[in-house]
């Protein structure tokens, strides 16, 4: 089994890069990792991923997804898998 723990946060149309979520508002850029470690702490044994949508092309967003994804794992964020809707 595996969780869904964060998804599409992304919004390279804004300042940040990232979408102007409740969770961003409220809890700032650091939410994604937080959400991350809370849900491994919660089901150490279940897979967790990060779902993105429109990042299935090299550009912008594709860049900015794989630099956060990057910084998040060299951080020590318990990420095992990376889902790109493309329907």
């Amino acid at each position: 089994y595996d969780w869904d723990v964060v998804n599409e946060a992304v919004d390279v149309s804004t300042a940040t890069g990232y979408r102007d979520s409740v969770f961003y508002q409220v809890l700032g850029e650091g939410y994604i990792a937080d959400a991350f470690r809370w849900a491994r702490d919660a089901d150490p044994d279940m897979l967790l991923f990060y779902n993105e949508i429109g990042a299935e092309r090299l550009g912008a967003k594709s860049d900015f997804l794989y630099q956060m994804i990057r910084e998040l794992l060299d951080q020590g964020v318990p990420i095992d898998g990376l889902g790109i809707q493309s329907h």
